[in-house]
């Protein structure tokens, strides 16, 4: 018994020194934090070095909403605050590339992800301060707006001799360790610099990601970290069987879903600013991120005006990008000879489109207009074909609701008095009438 307690007590010693898995505490985290979606790779052509790749991915809605919410906190200095719902001081999140050569599962040339990508001793390295992992192993990568539901990193770039042998003694990997010999070739040019080639006719470089999420806090010992790792992606490649970009279709990109427009209490150049909420559905995550894969551009055309106007604005000072949430938009745009401000109860509307640029394509594909919103009301014109300008329907006036009686509750008011008082004035004018009449015929008896 002794023995045990004693375990016990060296257990609740050393509880403060383990790290938990993330497996432990994720539901901890405010969102659910899923692998990146509709990942895809596009090689780009020789441009930057001869194998960099562009790699685009998409954050679920949840994600971005969280990080915008948390950006907007940062950028008004009330981030503590924020975040005092939460055990944590700061979070933020980044990814990890893993690669492969025609078979991920060949034991040099497959997948290379290990325990050195983990960050117990920081990201590629081991308990001796070894860094671990190869050159185009990406292990950390910083994500450039998490806000925004469409990101990219240039991966697989530049490769020095350095990065070619790799480091023996410090046990760091080469590329020529993680390739078979027939995989590349190393190549020279006139001023002696070397590069690494990959023949995309004949080879296939495969690609997969994954979500890192790192939570901090602050103890009296110093700040800790905690790591929280998705699922890998599903795979993505370049080369010979990967792939082919087919442009969009009109059919492919339906009108974007707007809601909720609204008075900011933010200005620009001494003109208000409206927000509104943009819907972003799986379909267009999936082909937004194809289209940026391949050198292309998605983005939301704004239009307003204000009530009573016939003519529509393309407003700058907008949010182009696509990010489930509020969109904002300034009204400076707006402004003209005739109309030198707009005042904050100006009653505008609001109406978008996608815009998507596409690489071979020499016209750009737009989709329908939204529904049109304005202030108080998510769709004020309804109908078969969003975006157009259907007039409003008329209609007739609502009869006057007829005016009850204060006492009663029910009668008409004749000439303006309740019944009850009309039968009131009745009652007293019989009685006095009795009351003459009785005197008289007291008066005739007694004569």
């Amino acid at each position: 018994m002794k023995k045990l307690l004693s375990i016990f007590l060296i257990g609740l010693l050393l509880l403060p020194c383990l790290t938990l898995s993330a497996s432990a505490t994720e539901d901890d985290l405010p969102f659910d934090l899923v692998a990146p979606a509709y990942v895809t790779a596009e090689w780009m052509g020789g441009n930057d070095s001869p194998t960099t790749t562009k790699i685009t991915y998409s954050l679920s809605n949840e994600m971005t909403a969280f990080f915008k919410e948390a950006d907007e906190a940062h950028l008004e200095d009330r981030f503590a605050e924020f975040m005092s719902k939460y055990d944590y001081n700061d979070i933020y999140i980044t990814t990890q590339v893993d690669w492969a050569v025609d078979d991920v599962n060949d034991s040099v040339s497959g997948w290379h992800a290990n325990e050195f990508w983990k960050a117990d001793n920081g990201f590629g390295y081991d308990n001796e301060g070894r860094y671990r992992v190869g050159e185009w192993d990406g292990v950390d990568l910083w994500i450039g707006n998490a806000t925004e539901t469409v990101n990219d990193h240039w991966i697989t770039r530049y490769v020095s001799e350095d990065s070619l042998n790799g480091n023996p003694d410090e046990m760091t990997p080469g590329l020529k360790d993680q390739m078979r010999p027939t995989q590349y070739e190393y190549r020279y040019d006139e001023d002696g610099d070397g590069n690494l080639w990959i023949d995309y006719t004949r080879h296939t470089v495969y690609f997969r990601m994954r979500f890192v999420v790192t939570i901090t806090r602050d103890t009296y010992e110093g700040t800790e970290f905690e790591y929280y790792y998705s699922d890998w992606s599903d795979t993505t490649s370049v080369g010979k069987d990967a792939a082919k970009f087919e442009p969009l279709t009109k059919e492919d990109l339906p009108a974007p879903v707007i809601t909720g427009l609204r008075m900011t209490d933010k200005e620009f150049n001494d003109n208000p600013v409206v927000a509104f909420t943009l819907t972003v559905p799986d379909s267009l995550m999936e082909n937004a991120t194809r289209v940026e894969a391949a050198g292309g551009i998605i983005w939301i055309e704004t239009y307003c005006r204000v009530k009573g106007d016939t003519e529509w604005t393309e407003m700058g000072n907008v949010d182009h990008d696509i990010k489930a949430g509020e969109m904002e938009c300034a009204l400076l745009t707006l402004v003209n000879n005739e109309r030198p401000s707009i005042p904050r109860d100006t009653e505008i509307e609001l109406r978008c489109r996608y815009y998507c640029d596409q690489p071979g394509e020499d016209e750009p594909l737009l989709s329908d207009y939204s529904e049109i919103i304005t202030f108080g009301t998510d769709d004020i014109h309804q109908g078969d074909h969003p975006g157009t300008d259907v007039e409003p329907v008329d209609t007739p006036p609502a009869a006057p609701e007829k005016e009850t009686c204060p006492i009663c509750h029910f009668c008409p008011q004749p000439l303006g008095l309740c019944i009850f008082i009309w039968l009131l004035i009745l009652l007293v004018v019989i009685v006095i009438i009795i009351v003459v009449l009785r005197r008289k015929n007291k008066k005739k008896e007694q004569k």
